[in-house]
């Protein structure tokens, strides 16, 4: 895994598309494979960064909006377009691919995994710091 591929994989909503299945063939920018971009309500915060143009929910000066991916179930994303707003895609990048060479889990079996923490200032110490 590159830092590269980690920026190409980046969801607008945060999710790690590359980092979510293992295969490589969850992708929500190029094709319909995300769960909730399928379901029949959609993903809002795909439908939004579309119709706005923006590469990610990062460049919407209304993030967070708490809809839908951004929910309260949802902290890890919302801390992760956090962390892109605030240190740039590159570096959160950077974050990642650091974090994923040491073994921090993004996600096991379901969907959960280290990054899931209760607070926003945790999963920011682990991007940041990998502790």
């Amino acid at each position: 895994m590159t830092i590269e591929q980690i920026k190409k994989s980046i969801a607008y909503c945060g999710l790690l598309c590359n980092l979510c299945r293992s295969d490589g063939s969850c992708d929500c920018r190029s094709a319909n494979h995300c769960g909730k971009r399928s379901s029949e309500e959609g993903c809002f915060q795909h439908d939004c960064c579309i119709e706005n143009g923006f590469t990610g929910c990062w460049e919407c000066p209304d993030f967070s909006c708490g809809k839908d991916m951004f929910n309260d179930e949802h902290l890890r994303l919302k801390t992760f377009v956090k962390c892109i707003k605030e240190d740039g895609i590159e570096k959160f990048s950077e974050y990642i691919l650091r974090n994923y060479k040491n073994g921090v889990v993004y996600h096991r079996n379901g969907y959960t995994g280290d990054y899931d923490l209760d607070t926003e200032e945790e999963i920011l110490r682990l991007l940041r710091d990998g502790k």
